[in-house]
């Protein structure tokens, strides 16, 4: 059987970048059983967020799925036992006899199901019609209660929705970037190639990097404030209070579309630069570098990942990112906004989707009578 090349996308870190796989010319694009040819993986030019780039874990993908993959159901009735094989219809069978054995035993919230962000969108949506909608319960849960919750929480928080207000084309127009508790370089490097790709046609962006550790994504910024670890409010609230001390606020922006900015200000007033400076084992100069190109840049964009998400008090980090641009007014505009990294390619859409216990599609609660 001859075949074409295959578009899928890349289950491993949060870009989800879109691959095309093809048997390799060796094989004479021959397929028999999986494994007896070789294939060929490279970049998708037409995806959105990758545009053709792929990174040695993408490239590899067909390398390490194609070992043992699993081809068809296999059962068995006791962990002593070995795996059988058996049909589609027999195993579709048995699920289906067991949930409603353990319904009519245990009651609806006797069945749950996990999740993860490497579910497509689709998928999600209707794995929350059968739990929630035909089962009747709200156990689904997936990796965001670990991964992202932090981030959740910041952005309902503060915004009151679980939306990131950005997207893939901002990493190109942005002008300051400000990168905290990520190493795009080895964890997200399609997006740091595209940061690069853009800092270098254009000089007059700037990239700042928060980071304990001299990374290879500290090591590409024109500012790297290596902090000491579990300081990163300090950071920002200093920040914060420059920008209050010289004046550069959005004063429309907050008035318009901000509460609490008074009970902000009086907060950021007990982190001086001298303070913050001792604390966070940084130079005055450097703070002041990177609260002075904050408030130069008509586009900051803010990006943050696991080592902000999973910290201590990693939703008041999140907050404390995104105070910063409601009080200078870079949201919700082209290359300007607070962008949280997900660990995996479709957390979001989980979230989009209900993908939490606590949610259901379209950044609806299930608290709330009017949402259900």
């Amino acid at each position: 059987m001859t075949v074409d090349s295959t578009k899928t996308l890349c289950p491993y870190c949060g870009v989800g970048c879109g691959l095309e796989v093809s048997p390799s010319a060796q094989s004479g694009n021959t397929v028999g059983e999986l494994g007896q040819s070789a294939w060929k993986v490279r970049g998708d030019r037409a995806h959105p967020s990758s545009q053709g780039m792929v990174c040695v874990k993408g490239a590899t993908v067909a390398e390490a799925l194609n070992r043992d993959r699993l081809l068809y159901p296999m059962v068995r009735d006791s962990l002593d036992e070995e795996f059988r094989r058996v049909s589609w219809d027999q195993a579709l069978a048995l699920i289906t006899s067991r949930i409603q054995t353990v319904r009519s035993t245990h009651g609806a919230d006797g069945v749950c199901m996990y999740g993860s962000g490497q579910l497509q969108t689709e998928d999600y949506y209707i794995a929350q019609k059968l739990l929630k909608g035909c089962l009747g319960t709200n156990n689904f849960d997936s990796n965001s209660r670990l991964c992202m919750s932090s981030a959740v929480a910041g952005y309902v928080q503060s915004l009151g929705s679980d939306g990131p207000p950005c997207c893939y084309e901002d990493l190109d127009l942005t002008d300051c970037v400000f990168l905290i508790g990520a190493n795009t370089a080895e964890c997200h490097t399609i997006i740091h190639n595209r940061l690069q790709k853009h800092h270098k046609k254009n000089r007059a962006v700037k990239m700042v990097v928060v980071d304990p550790r001299r990374t290879k994504t500290a090591e590409d910024a024109d500012l790297h404030l290596a902090i000491h670890p579990g300081t990163d409010i300090d950071l920002l609230n200093g920040i914060a209070h420059l920008l209050l001390r010289w004046g550069c606020l959005d004063t429309h922006f907050v008035a318009a579309h901000t509460t609490g900015f008074s009970e902000f200000a009086e907060v950021t007033q007990y982190y001086s630069p001298d303070v913050v400076s001792e604390r966070c084992g940084i130079s005055v100069s450097d703070l002041e570098t990177a609260a002075r190109w904050w408030a130069d840049s008509n586009r900051v964009l803010s990006l943050w990942s696991m080592g902000v998400n999973q910290s201590s008090e990693g939703t008041a980090k999140v907050r404390a990112i995104i105070n910063l641009h409601l009080m200078t007014g870079q949201i919700g505009k082209p290359g300007a906004g607070p962008f949280s990294l997900t660990g995996q390619p479709n957390a979001m859409g989980g979230r989009e989707t209900g993908g939490l216990c606590n949610l259901l599609p379209g950044y609806r609660h299930v608290k709330f009578p009017e949402q259900r």
